[in-house]
Parts: structure tokens; C-alpha cells; sequence
């Protein structure tokens, strides 16, 4: 059995020091928007230079403008039907996002997430993008529309319409050949002290995903990070209809994984620590991910986005993922 290593981000990237000098320069008027503009183009060409250099078989921009304030920004501001609401706490980090606020039927012309990706960078063929699954999405909007009826109906509303509307976004991201769109998945494992979801739900979910794709080709990923995926395996991998399954495999034992045909997103760096694993604990992770679940399509990744940790730190990182699948492929599986 021959194992194809690749490489990519999972999200969004730390910015470097520059550029949030420069952002809060723009805030307190002291530069004009094309300075601020200008920064984040140069962020953006550093942090696709060092992937490039690294060997990342996807690209990504790193998410690196203010209109990724959070990663549900995009949906605010550019689907119908919704308004930006409080500030909250995105998890158990030091970050915050705007709640979504649904006020109406959810639609989106489609271009919402295209308008605000390094279009550039999607004439590589290669452009990478992660964006808010359905689950995450219904569970920290504030719904006050769909809820009208009863509360589970509600959220099974709000579950599929946002699926519906970003089934208009998957269509303009392939045509405008962006090559990758990883359903980003927290709320699925990041229960803390609520009970994990129910089996129907996860079914659901599933469904809410093949939504979303309808009509498309586009290579799709689901990455669950912040918690532990255990309690859906082996489940997950015939409940959800992507071409690969990810993991925080800082939170979740590899030794819970189980035999399948589908790829696996194998976030073995840790994204919220700037502790640099060694090639060997990093390798000894990936070998347990091969050894329980036979996949022969393995991606090397960091467990979460990297926004957690100092820009050198999350660079070196990726760097080492780098080393890391050089080695995998030189010395065979």
C-alpha cells in the first residue's frame, strides 16, 4: 500500500508584526485604507512564498484581511437574512466573533466568500479555502426567525438553509477555480460540557453538507478541532459526504480511529501551543493515524488554524510539517 502525503493550512494564519501595527494604525486614522490595503497584500505574498517553499500542495491566503475579522464575518456581512449581533467568545481562546443574527430567510448571491479571498491566488489552480460548516453555524447564531416555531425545528431550519446558500458559494468558488473548501467543523467536538450530538443530528449534518455541494465537483474536507472526535467514529466517515475527514489529533487519541477509504486531515501540529513537536513526534502521530485507519491520502496539517500562536511560530510550524512530508515521501510508508 503506497501512502500520498500532502500539505496544508487549516485556516486562518497569524499575521506578522507589520501588519497589525498597520491595522491598528487604520483604526486610529493614522493611515489611509490602500496603506492598510498594501500590508496585508504583502502578509498575504509572504505567507503564500513560504508555503510554496515548504511544498503545500494547497494554497491558502492565511485569511489575512479585515474582512476575516472572525470566521463568520463573511456570512454576516454578505449573506441576506442575517446582521452582525454581540461579540462572543469563539470557544475557549483568547478571539472573538460577531454572532450571526438571522432575521429573515437565509440566502447569498454567491459571492460572498469569493469577494473576500486573494483572488490572485486562485489562478494557481491550488487556492484553499476553510469556511463555517452548517452545524457550527446554526449553533452560535442567534436565531430569531426560524425559532419562531418550535426550538429543534428551528435549528433544523437554519441547519439547511445556510446549506442551501452556500450551495451558491460552492458554485462561484469552482468557477472561479478554487480548488479545495474545507467545511470547518468545532461545534461538533467542542461540547465542553454539553453531551455530544446525537446520531440523527450528525445525520443531519450530513445531509445539510450534500446541500451544500449539489451540483458541484469541488474537493471538500471536514476538520473538527477543539475536542474530541471520538465519540463519532467510526460514524463520521460514512455520515458526512466529503473526500476527507480531519482531526485535532492533540485532542483526539489516533488510537480511536478506525479503518476507511477517505482521506484524512491529520492535524498533528499543534495550533494552540508555540511548543515545536519534533519530526519525530510529529511522524509518530502520522503513523498512528496510518496504522489505525489504512488511508492511503494523508494531509499533513496543523490541528486548528494557526491565528492562536505568534506569526514565527506558526510559520515554523509549517515549516517543520514540511520537513516532515519530505521525509514521509523519501522514505516511503
Amino acid at each position: 500500500m503506497v501512502t500520498e502525503f500532502t500539505l496544508s493550512l487549516t485556516g486562518s494564519h497569524a499575521r506578522e508584526e507589520g501588519t497589525i501595527q498597520a491595522t491598528q494604525d487604520w483604526e486610529r486614522g493614522r493611515i489611509d485604507s490602500a496603506s492598510l490595503k498594501a500590508a496585508f497584500r504583502e502578509d498575504c505574498d509572504s505567507l503564500v512564498d513560504l508555503q510554496r517553499r515548504v511544498g503545500a500542495d494547497y494554497i491558502s491566503d492565511g485569511q489575512l484581511t479585515t474582512a476575516w475579522q472572525d470566521p463568520l464575518s463573511p456570512v454576516t456581512a454578505g449573506f441576506e437574512g442575517l446582521k452582525k449581533g454581540p461579540m462572543v467568545r469563539w470557544y475557549n481562546t483568547n478571539t472573538f466573533y460577531y454572532a450571526p443574527v438571522i432575521e429573515g430567510d437565509i440566502s447569498s448571491d454567491g459571492r460572498a466568500f469569493w469577494n473576500r479571498v486573494g483572488r490572485r491566488y486562485a489562478k494557481t489552480g491550488r487556492l484553499r479555502l476553510a469556511i463555517p460548516d452548517p452545524l457550527t453555524f446554526s449553533e452560535l447564531a442567534v436565531d430569531r426567525h426560524y425559532n419562531r416555531t418550535a426550538s429543534e425545528g428551528g435549528k433544523d431550519r437554519a441547519l439547511f438553509a445556510y446549506a442551501d446558500a452556500l450551495n451558491a458559494e460552492l458554485r462561484t468558488l469552482e468557477r472561479n477555480r478554487v480548488s479545495y473548501v474545507q467545511f470547518s467543523c468545532p461545534a461538533l467536538v467542542a461540547r465542553f460540557r454539553e453531551k455530544p450530538v446525537r446520531r440523527e443530528r450528525l445525520g443531519q449534518l450530513g445531509e445539510a453538507i450534500r446541500a451544500a455541494k449539489r451540483g458541484t465537483s469541488i474537493r471538500t474536507g471536514f476538520h473538527t478541532y477543539f475536542g474530541d472526535a471520538s465519540p463519532y467514529l467510526p460514524a463520521i466517515f460514512d455520515a458526512i459526504p466529503v473526500d476527507d475527514i480531519g482531526f485535532d489529533l492533540t485532542q483526539t487519541d489516533p488510537a480511536s480511529l478506525s479503518s476507511t477509504r477517505k482521506g484524512i486531515i491529520a492535524g498533528v501540529a499543534d495550533a494552540r501551543t508555540t511548543y515545536l513537536e519534533s519530526l519525530d513526534e510529529l511522524g509518530d502521530r502520522v503513523g498512528a493515524v496510518i496504522e489505525r485507519t489504512g488511508s492511503t491520502r494523508i494531509t499533513l496539517a496543523p490541528s486548528s488554524d494557526l491565528r492562536y500562536i505568534p506569526r514565527v511560530s506558526g510559520d515554523e510550524k509549517l515549516r517543520r510539517l514540511g520537513a516532515l512530508k519530505e521525509e514521509l515521501r523519501g522514505g516511503g510508508s
